[in-house]
């Protein structure tokens, strides 16, 4: 710093600087043309136009030599606002772009500029303390650039940068049409400021543009060689997204192996599935979000993050919610008149029941229970496996008192709900409902659609879909990470094996809901219950790697924002780190999933707490199984899972190493596959 303001004071008698920008004040860490990629990126993922980020880098670094060539001038030369103008027409010409007036456009375009350029831009400070001493003696600076984007747009980075106050005037060659390249520039910002020549110096890192051009119209120049950098610039033209992804995913994921919290490697799923429903919400035009518990607690947080961190805050940001539902609460908002009610939902997944279970799943008062008990004859509080056509149920759907309080908890429990919903003050009404939740089929979407006299369309983004109940219109789901609708693949069928452990790691520090309530006076809107297990479980075990989770998740963010990956690399990279995870499962994990299993709480039923895993409700023959596995591995990944578990809850943990081999297996069935039946007439 020292040698350089010696170098400046040399010239004594010049009280004015003018100093460039790019490559002199400030450096990229990727090459100038990447930023345009970066750009490019950005304008997708906010406008959702239907095309990859490199093809609409190609439309506008075509639509500037275009311009130039129609205005007879340097590209950098042409004004911002027409280079934004004709990138608009042609994506609106060739319908990539619908119902986006151009004044948004135009923010939006902007934004992502400075966006894209804040990202890989990082300061020098040798020449910023120097500039500032300098200020302080009185000398006037000046900031030229030979750049394409507008003084506002450099202004915004300027101040960003916190070095807006170092200039008196900012001259771009894309706002006032003259370039240091052609040489113009110099004698129109002399002319502007009433200057001579002899006040002036230049400092720069260009030799044509900074010092030969300078020196032509008087000026002498300080010259910044910098080769570093720009060995750096051109370098940065070789390697590819595809490995600069990959190595910042690995870091993550590596660190969190290391970190002591067991699975928090998951963060990278949870974090491609909140950018996935972000450009899914946008492409979707989605006003409202609602989050459902429980899972969707920490969804929440971690969305209402990627939103904060994004800096495309001048957008109409996606309002959140988070709505209390469960299984329990959801499927009584569907429950039809007595008469025509089946259970159908509650039968195919807890056909086994007692009556207690059974009325317990109602918010029926002590007393109003023992009053319909009462009006049932021989009543046990046995097990039956059928219950819903069991003798049982046939004296209860006669009970006056039990008809009586079905009928009053159907309508209060839709009143209780409606205004719950209300509360929120989202206009579901004329929007629909956008519903996001781990998955795995839809069970609570459809509820709260029938409940809305499928009237209101009930749309739902989940993490991943395992199964298929009644979709139809008014009732889309989306599958983000994996999904069996309309079909599935071998990404999907690695991805969903583990589906216990998602919820487990997306745990809420809440109980279950049971009902709901009008929240008079005050109180609380939703019936809860918290299994004590199941609360010690999250305090102890899962909320410390949430919190540690959510930290890296702002990491991962801050380091994927300057690389163009597509989703192509994510669901290679998420889906290669599932069968890793699923496979290579070490003693450690183990334990820890035995623990958090613990408070694996089923709030209606038989009220089970804890899961456990028993292979004789495998029902394929363990024959089938091998040929299956032989032939598409990936269709019995589900299985192979719970192997390791298994052995270790035996203590046959040191039996398990051969599985480590089927990782090398799957990825090889795989790769021959693609290589030689390559047309996919094989599942």
């Amino acid at each position: 710093m020292k040698d350089l303001k010696r170098r400046i004071s040399r010239f004594d008698d010049r009280k004015v600087l003018f100093t460039d920008f790019f490559d002199t004040l400030v450096h990229r860490t990727v090459h100038p043309n990447y930023a345009i990629r970066l750009w490019a990126k950005f304008m997708v993922r906010e406008l959702a136009i239907p095309m990859e980020g490199e093809q609409l880098f190609t439309i506008r670094t075509e639509a500037l030599a275009y311009l130039g060539k129609k205005q007879g001038r340097s590209t950098l030369e042409i004004k911002y606002k027409d280079v934004i103008t004709e990138v608009y027409h042609r994506l609106v010409n060739t319908e990539n772009l619908h119902d986006v007036p151009f004044p948004r456009f135009k923010k939006l375009f902007e934004r992502a500029d400075f966006t894209a350029e804040i990202s890989v831009q990082f300061k020098n400070e040798t020449l910023i303390s120097t500039l500032e001493h300098f200020k302080q003696k009185g000398y006037r600076i000046y900031l030229m650039s030979d750049f394409y984007l507008s003084k506002k747009v450099i202004e915004k980075i300027l101040d960003f940068h916190k070095i807006d106050h170092l200039f008196n005037a900012v001259f771009l060659s894309s706002s006032v049409g003259h370039s240091k390249e052609k040489g113009s520039l110099y004698p129109y910002v002399l002319d502007k400021l009433s200057l001579d020549a002899k006040e002036v110096l230049m400092i720069g890192d260009n030799m044509g543009s900074d010092v030969n051009n300078a020196h032509k119209h008087g000026i002498p120049s300080l010259h910044l060689k910098h080769f570093s950098h720009k060995f750096r610039n051109k370098k940065n033209l070789l390697g590819s997204d595809k490995n600069d992804f990959k190595k910042v995913c690995q870091t993550i994921e590596s660190r969190c192996k290391k970190s002591g919290h067991p699975f928090s490697e998951y963060v990278l799923h949870f974090y491609f599935f909140t950018e996935r429903l972000y450009i899914n919400a946008k492409k979707n035009k989605v006003n409202d979000l609602f989050f459902l518990a429980r899972e969707g607690h920490f969804l929440k947080q971690l969305f209402d993050c990627y939103q904060d961190m994004n800096l495309f805050k001048s957008e109409a940001k996606i309002r959140t919610h988070y709505l209390k539902a469960s299984r329990q609460s959801a499927t009584q908002l569907a429950l039809r008149p007595l008469p025509e009610e089946d259970f159908g939902g509650l039968l195919k997944r807890f056909g086994k029941m007692s009556l207690d279970h059974f009325l317990d799943w109602f918010p029926f008062s002590d007393e109003t229970k023992n009053d319909i008990k009462q009006e049932i004859p021989k009543t046990t509080d046995s097990n039956h496996a059928a219950f819903f056509q069991s003798e049982t149920m046939q004296y209860l759907r006669s009970s006056p008192r039990f008809q009586e309080a079905y009928d009053q908890n159907r309508y209060d429990q839709k009143m209780a709900f409606l205004n719950y919903l209300k509360s929120f003050g989202a206009d579901f009404d004329k929007d629909g409902l956008a519903l996001v939740d781990v998955g795995w089929g839809g069970t609570m979407q459809e509820s709260i659609y029938k409940f809305l006299k499928r009237k209101i369309p009930v749309t739902g983004y989940y993490l991943g879909l395992k199964e298929i109940y009644n979709i139809e219109k008014g009732t889309k789901r989306y599958g983000l990470n994996f999904s069996i609708y309309p079909s599935q693949d071998f990404s999907d069928d690695v991805l969903m094996a583990n589906g216990q452990l998602y919820e487990q790691l997306l745990a809420a520090p809440h109980g279950s809901t049971l009902s709901y309530t009008m929240g008079e006076n005050g109180q609380s809107p939703t019936v809860e219950f918290h299994e004590p297990n199941e609360k010690m479980v999250f305090d102890q075990y899962v909320s410390p790697i949430q919190e540690y989770m959510f930290s890296e998740f702002k990491n991962l963010f801050n380091d994927l924002r300057a690389i163009d990956y597509s989703q192509a690399m994510v669901q290679n990279y998420i889906t290669d780190m599932a069968l890793r995870t699923g496979i290579f499962t070490n003693r450690k994990k183990l334990k820890f999933v035995n623990q958090i299993t613990k408070g694996f709480y089923q709030n209606v039923g038989e009220n089970k707490v804890g899961l456990e895993y028993n292979p004789n409700q495998v029902k394929t023959s363990k024959v089938a199984l091998i040929k299956t596995f032989l032939k598409s591995p990936e269709k019995v990944f589900r299985y192979l899972v719970k192997i390791k578990p298994f052995m270790y809850a035996k203590g046959y943990y040191w039996m398990s190493w051969p599985l480590n081999l089927t990782y090398y297996y799957i990825k090889f069935n795989f790769w021959a596959k693609r290589k030689w039946l390559n047309k996919g007439l094989l599942s």
